[in-house]
């Protein structure tokens, strides 16, 4: 989340002390997850910009493709939608404050309401 004291551009995957509740470290799981009281601790974190479910691996995140639990296919990922997007608007999502729709899944349900 960049901040108007942060001097760095916006980064999409940074590591933010306090991240932004729809998505990072702290974002709880939506829709599949919901499912499975298994996740209720937060192994499986979601991002709700790409519609990304994904586990801590070290200082990454590997992303999920089935549920852990039940083995069925998780949605698509949006990352490469989202990428064409704010380069679309003009902005270089590494060195750019993206706008705030594309800081969690408005800017995608506003595209597909019905997620």
């Amino acid at each position: 989340m960049m901040t108007a004291d942060r001097a760095v551009g916006y980064s999409p995957f940074m590591n933010d002390p306090n991240p932004n509740p729809s998505y990072g470290a702290g974002a709880p799981p939506r829709g599949h997850m919901d499912r499975h009281g298994q996740n209720d601790w937060g192994s499986v974190r979601y991002d709700a910009r790409f519609d990304e479910y994904w586990i801590p691996a070290g200082a990454a995140r590997q992303s999920l493709f089935f549920c852990p639990w039940c083995g069925e296919a998780l949605p698509p990922s949006k990352r490469d939608a989202w990428f064409e997007a704010v380069e679309a608007l003009g902005l270089d999502p590494w060195k750019d404050e993206v706008p705030e729709p594309f800081r969690s899944d408005a800017w995608w349900r506003s595209r597909d309401p019905s997620g």
